[in-house]
């Protein structure tokens, strides 16, 4: 009856309002009113009767609950979900069976650190009793004593699911592609035993699937792909890849040994998987090939690649490319050209060469520069007083401004996005070019149009030397050009005792018979009495490592700090009993490391743990933000790990 009162008194009120209404139209007013407290009877009515219908609405849910409270009660603590209720504090008021079997405690805070009841309903993860759980949340609001608020807490018990996520991961197949790098090469050489190496190399690579239990195809003279399970790739890096090294004990009847490059992608599926072989291959192969990468997503691991790399006897590649470079500048409005921060002769030389290029086909080509230094300074005076240079020497705000849609950008001496000159022009230019000698980085500059990068070279100047001679047969560099090429081939070789092979003596010889200057090229590496002083200063401070290791600090009053750190590191070496030296400087908002090696302790490797780059020789690094104490801390423990990974090389 209870639940009849709402709907009988609603319709009745609305007719004795209606009735009242058409009574007052006609003049009778006083049956109105009469209607009018009748109405008013019935709203009290029916506001009594909602008071009613929900109160017995309340005591029948109450009923309900009463009723199965004990049931319900019985069903949570039997149930085989661990379940809680705990307080703010952290306090457990109340646990099930389950509970209880795997917590005894009184304090949810105690196996559950992170737990934060101001957001009751953010899942967590917890290992506890060595099994993995998922905590859900329910917030429970108590108003009999007072508003108090308690979390309602399950947890579910993922450890199974884990266990068949991790098998899964372990068994994905996983892609690997192996390439004989230097196949070119060693047929170059007429006492090459082609086809015994070659079987011997299968042999190999046919041993090393075995050992991972996988399968590998060849599909290729000398390509071959191989796929096995992830669960064997962590041994493969652990041990470094050793088919590396029983490859190169390979007799292959000429001085050369041969070499693979290996490329393997990790991922969740096999397609995706392939896609990141093929860009960890291409990685291998330009930073020189004879290695291992492995590719993670967006990172990179670097096996191998310890020796230096060999100079290509093929010029093929350099005849192409001076083509197609030729055809860029042809079909470009204005030509800038760029190199690293701080740029040295290398950079400057290969520069000019390219601006003789430009010139050569009626281009004006512009050098973009922020500051001079003291490498450069000498050559830079003269560009500058030759009536043929004036005003090609642009600032990077100035080269922005001036940047048109059809110019061309030309990187030399570097590939790295975060150390060329200006970053921002990088991002602004619509076509760029990339010509540079050093092993390919993870962080090369994408997407460029037309890409040059040779490992093998000893500078950019003797690839930019070999690109004028395939650009045009009848271009002849002024003496002042090739005199700064051959000074920027003479400072990367060391005086060509490092990085040195055939075809940089054919570019110093081809620039020495175009009018190369040797006596102006010794000039331009005179220092002042003050620049040797400095140098000496950072030689003299070195602290000797051990294993022939030597680090230096170069004082932060030194006029071109970066610089005469490069030129201690290089002096360093050249000492008794030091194969590696390290030497860092202070630059304008990071500490700058220089590296050199005479050959058997590679640099590259050791900068490259802290973000660097480089050669085997001579490599570089910058590591902004620190200071010069974690700076030192943070090399120690790069050259460490080298030797815990290279213990041969100690």
């Amino acid at each position: 009856m209870k639940k009849l009162i709402v709907p009988s008194l609603i319709p009745m009120f609305a007719l004795i309002a209606a009735g009242a209404a058409l009574l007052a139209a006609y003049g009778h007013y006083i049956i109105a009113l009469v209607f009018v407290a009748l109405g008013a009877a019935a709203a009290l009515a029916a506001l009594f009767g909602i008071k009613l219908y929900r109160r017995s609405i309340a005591d029948e849910y109450d009923d309900i609950f009463n009723q199965n409270s004990i049931a319900s009660a019985r069903i949570i603590n039997d149930l085989n979900v661990p379940c809680l209720i705990f307080g703010n504090d952290g306090r457990i008021i109340w646990s099930n069976s389950s509970f209880k079997r795997l917590y005894s405690g009184s304090r949810i805070t105690d196996i559950v650190s992170d737990l934060n009841p101001q957001t009751p309903n953010q899942a967590q993860v917890c290992e506890y009793g060595g099994r993995s759980f998922q905590l859900f949340n329910i917030p429970v609001e108590r108003r009999s004593s007072g508003p108090r608020r308690l979390t309602f807490q399950y947890w579910i018990d993922r450890t199974e699911a884990l266990h068949y996520s991790r098998i899964f991961e372990e068994r994905v197949p996983i892609v690997a592609l192996i390439y004989v790098d230097n196949y070119d090469d060693l047929i170059a050489d007429k006492q090459f035993r082609r086809s015994a190496v070659m079987v011997e190399v299968e042999q190999k690579i046919a041993e090393f699937t075995q050992s991972v239990e996988g399968i590998y195809r060849r599909y290729d003279n000398t390509k071959f792909m191989m796929v096995f399970e992830s669960s064997f790739l962590r041994e493969v890096e652990k041990n470094r890849f050793p088919i590396l090294e029983s490859i190169r004990d390979i007799n292959t009847g000429t001085p050369l040994p041969v070499t693979l490059s290996i490329a393997v992608g990790e991922a969740d599926r096999i397609l995706a998987s392939d896609e990141s072989a093929r860009l960890a291959m291409e990685l291998a192969l330009g930073r020189g090939g004879d290695q291992a990468v492995v590719k993670r997503g967006a990172t990179y691991a670097f096996y191998g690649g310890k020796r230096q790399v060999t100079t290509k006897s093929s010029k093929v590649k350099t005849r192409l490319f001076a083509k197609a470079l030729r055809q860029m500048m042809e079909n470009a409005t204005d030509i800038y050209i760029m190199g690293h921060r701080n740029p040295d002769m290398d950079c400057m030389g290969a520069t000019l060469g390219l601006m003789r290029c430009a010139r050569h086909i009626d281009k004006r080509a512009y050098f973009v520069l922020d500051e001079s230094n003291s490498m450069i300074e000498t050559a830079l005076v003269t560009m500058r007083s030759t009536p043929a240079y004036n005003d090609l020497v642009k600032t990077p705000d100035r080269a922005m401004e001036m940047l048109r849609e059809g110019s061309v950008l030309i990187v030399v001496d570097t590939q790295r996005e975060g150390s060329v000159m200006s970053s921002e022009l990088l991002k602004r230019a619509g076509k760029t070019v990339v010509i540079d000698h050093h092993r390919r980085a993870v962080d090369s500059i994408a997407d460029a149009t037309l890409n040059y990068l040779e490992a093998g070279a000893s500078s950019a100047c003797e690839m930019v030397t070999e690109i004028m001679q395939y650009f045009d047969e009848n271009l002849r560099p002024t003496a002042f050009e090739c005199g700064t090429l051959l000074a920027g081939i003479t400072v990367d070789t060391k005086r060509f005792a490092f990085n040195t092979g055939s075809r940089t003596f054919d570019a110093a010889s081809y620039l020495r018979r175009n009018g190369a200057d040797i006596r102006a090229v010794k000039l331009m590496f005179q220092d002042d009495m003050s620049t040797y002083k400095d140098r000496a200063r950072v030689v003299q401070s070195a602290e000797l490592q051990k294993d022939g290791v030597a680090i230096s600090v170069c004082p932060e009053d030194v006029k071109n700090a970066v610089v005469r750190a490069a030129q201690a590191s290089d002096e360093l070496i050249s000492i008794k009993g030091i194969r590696a030296s390290f030497v860092l400087s202070y630059g304008k908002d990071a500490i700058i490391i220089s590296g050199r090696s005479i050959g058997n302790i590679n640099v590259q490797l050791i900068l490259e743990k802290l973000g660097g780059g480089g050669h085997l020789t001579v490599a570089g690094a910058q590591l902004k933000g620190a200071s010069m104490t974690d700076a030192i801390k943070e090399l120690k423990s790069s050259i460490n790990e080298y030797f815990n990974e290279n213990p041969i090389d100690k």
